[in-house]
């Protein structure tokens, strides 16, 4: 095998999170690595935590590599196993073979327990976390990046909504695009609608966001497809107006300079909640929010008489609350 510098490699890893593709991948640059030092058709293990027992693992850990300078043992779903099981390789970690690379895969884990500490003690434990909601058409940029090709921003964006926020199926969704347009660079918008199924579930609060950030094309993209995929328009302008009311509340706060992690009572929602909810209403000044409200009551009450169509009249009423004062709000420096 050829020579490799494999001095910064840990002799036990223990990488988590709830995205598999995420973890495989790091498993995929672990493997990759030692395959150059070891012939891994000899020299490598994987397991099943919830099959497998920590004699095993230890037992195949200190096995001498065969021919190789290192050996490869992977266990998948290391948290399925009993609290027993993982004290032991807890205690392997504190004493571990050299020429071998332990790879714990789990999707959760206690940061307080002996594993944890223990393989943190080595430098081996992280995290791979799934991106956030907002982060995702950047993901899928960087996919298409990796194959060389450059994907527009509104690319990027109709792929997540027309698959949603499951990594494993935009990675294959991304193959396929990729596949159609063949020797050319760039991939579009078109390219995407051309190759990928609207296949995703339809989520109300991609939509909520959507307006809470002021992204216009998205929030009417999206509450097409909620309308399309039969929900009510009225019960759409209902959680609109709920997701306003939240955003005016959360501006209060901030006026008043209470502090993020005391607003989640005040607010009703939950605490992981009340980041984003403090992100969105930084983008609306107070009167805004006010105006939109005003629109949203004049809205329903249009609707409810048919004096206007009331798909038509929410449309209207997105367009209103993304773009209403946005020119004044950014002349006066308001935020």
């Amino acid at each position: 095998m050829a020579s490799a510098d494999l001095s910064d490699l840990k002799p036990v890893y223990l990488i988590y999170g709830t995205e598999e593709l995420l973890l495989e991948r790091a498993v995929r640059r672990l493997r990759d690595r030692l395959a150059k030092v070891a012939d891994l058709d000899f020299n490598m293990e994987t397991f099943e935590g919830a099959d497998a027992s920590a004699d095993a693992i230890v037992n195949a850990a200190n096995t001498m590599p065969f021919m190789s300078d290192r050996r490869l043992v992977v266990v998948r779903g290391v948290d399925r196993m009993t609290a027993a099981d993982q004290g032991a390789l807890a205690d392997y970690a504190k004493d571990p073979a050299p020429y071998t690379c332990l790879v714990l895969v789990a999707t959760k884990v206690n940061r307080g327990s002996r594993l944890y500490k223990a393989v943190d003690a080595l430098g081996g434990a992280s995290e791979y976390p799934a991106p956030k909601r907002g982060e995702y058409p950047s993901e899928v940029v960087r996919m298409f990046s990796a194959h060389g090709k450059k994907a527009s921003s509104a690319a990027a964006r109709a792929l997540v909504e027309a698959v949603g926020q499951d990594l494993r199926r935009i990675d294959s969704e991304v193959d396929k695009v990729v596949a159609y347009v063949g020797d050319a660079g760039d991939v579009t918008e078109k390219d995407v609608a051309a190759v990928v199924s609207q296949g995703a579930p339809v989520s109300v609060f991609a939509y909520l966001d959507a307006l809470g950030a002021r992204d216009c094309g998205s929030a009417l993209r999206l509450f097409g497809r909620l309308a399309d995929s039969g929900e009510s328009v009225l019960g759409a302008h209902a959680m609109s107006v709920r997701h306003i009311r939240a955003l005016v509340g959360a501006r209060a706060l901030m006026d008043r300079r209470v502090r993020t992690d005391e607003m989640a009572p005040l607010l009703g929602v939950p605490p992981w909640q009340v980041r984003n909810t403090v992100a969105q209403a930084s983008n609306f000044t107070p009167a805004e929010l006010s105006a939109a409200l005003r629109a949203a009551a004049a809205v329903e009450a249009d609707a409810k008489s048919g004096a206007a169509d009331a798909r038509l009249a929410m449309e209207r009423w997105i367009v209103l609350t993304c773009g209403a004062g946005k020119g004044a709000r950014e002349a006066s420096g308001r935020r």
